[in-house]
């Protein structure tokens, strides 16, 4: 099992990556972000990339991603940076990276590590699609796979317990922010609808519908109605991540060094955010490793680090699947025929999961 997860996350990531990058060449970005660190008034020294080059791992497959050095004319100095662009095959059908820079300015300076934000460019005049250079972090991101290969499938058990933990405690430093002092109001406008998770559930929905999959609509509508019409109370919204899984964490020293990929963050509850993380560790396998802490494990992990007790878990798992079955459902467009019979028996399994979790729910 896990031989055959290893395969197909490697195989999503080097699709994710032809289809978020198009044809643009690494030289041809290289000339672009030349021209951006040129434009930039508050640098004292020129600035110029060098080693511009894909990522290895599969975080930010929503996203372009490439990393490069910034190299100083006067002092030779060097930084290791990351630029974030809009895809050339959208994943969603809205991509508010302008929104992704305000939430990482914003936590820059909270308990919830995020790079350093240097330079943007997003009306796309230098890049040619709007884009933004960060520091590369210090750190290392699991792969999809993360039980068979990666920093924590290659950890001792001891050390792999602590890494998942630090993630659990980072999801309740997010969620202990003040928001609205942050000024991160503005992700209240991601949908239409009356409540937080209904805006939630609707935007996911729109994605169906700027994708034209209305079989996908006809199949998942009984879901949609129940999620809306069951939506529990939020006593206490918070930010969330929105795409809390190890792809999107960096791990240094066995603890949480960065949070990254923030373009599927809103408000909404807690909850929501914890059972997308615990239901997406088990997406392509159960079978954890020595030292993985269970789910209830990492329920009292977080009650006791965020100070609130979990609620309505049965519906926001049901939420957490309808997510993850819809983003997946999207997802798949970008593949090419040949895979796309290895991946839909994965969605499947998801959507036999989405089901279940339905039923029990009701």
């Amino acid at each position: 099992m896990s031989a055959g997860a290893k395969e197909l996350g490697q195989r999503i990531i080097e699709i994710n990556r032809k289809v978020r990058l198009g044809s643009t060449t690494t030289e041809q970005w290289r000339e672009r972000l030349d021209a951006l660190l040129a434009a930039q008034p508050d640098f004292q020294l020129t600035c110029h990339a060098r080693d511009v080059r894909f990522p290895e791992g599969g975080a930010g497959s929503s996203s372009g991603t490439l990393f490069f050095t910034m190299s100083h004319d006067g002092d030779h100095s060097t930084r290791e940076c990351v630029l974030r662009f809009e895809p050339a095959e959208r994943l969603f059908h809205a991509y508010d990276l302008d929104g992704q820079v305000r939430i990482q300015r914003a936590l820059s300076s909270s308990p919830v590590p995020v790079p350093a934000q240097i330079c943007e460019d997003i009306g796309g005049e230098f890049l040619k699609v709007p884009g933004y250079v960060m520091e590369r972090t210090p750190g290392e991101a699991a792969p999809g796979a993360w039980f068979a290969e990666g920093v924590i499938a290659d950890s001792t058990p001891a050390d792999r317990r602590k890494m998942i933990l630090s993630f659990v405690e980072t999801l309740a430093k997010i969620h202990q922010l003040d928001w609205r002092a942050q000024g991160l109001s503005f992700l209240l406008r991601r949908a239409v609808g009356p409540n937080l998770i209904g805006r939630e559930i609707n935007w996911y929905w729109d994605g169906l519908s700027w994708a034209g999959e209305i079989d996908a609509q006809k199949r998942f509508s009984g879901v949609r109605d129940w999620l809306l019409a069951n939506e529990p109370e939020v006593p206490r919204p918070v930010l969330c991540h929105g795409d809390a899984n190890f792809t999107n964490y960096l791990f240094k020293d066995n603890l949480v060094s960065a949070v990254l990929d923030w373009e599927m963050a809103f408000i909404g509850a807690p909850e929501a955010d914890l059972a997308y993380a615990l239901i997406g560790m088990s997406s392509l396998s159960s079978d954890y490793p020595p030292g993985t802490p269970s789910d209830d494990e990492m329920k009292a992990t977080y009650e006791a680090a965020s100070g609130a007790t979990l609620q309505h878990w049965e519906y926001y798992s049901v939420f957490a699947l309808y997510r993850i079955v819809l983003t997946h459902i999207l997802g798949l467009r970008a593949f090419p025929e040949d895979f796309q019979a290895a991946f839909q028996s994965h969605v499947d399994g998801l959507i036999a999961r989405l089901n279940s979790a339905w039923s029990a729910a009701k």
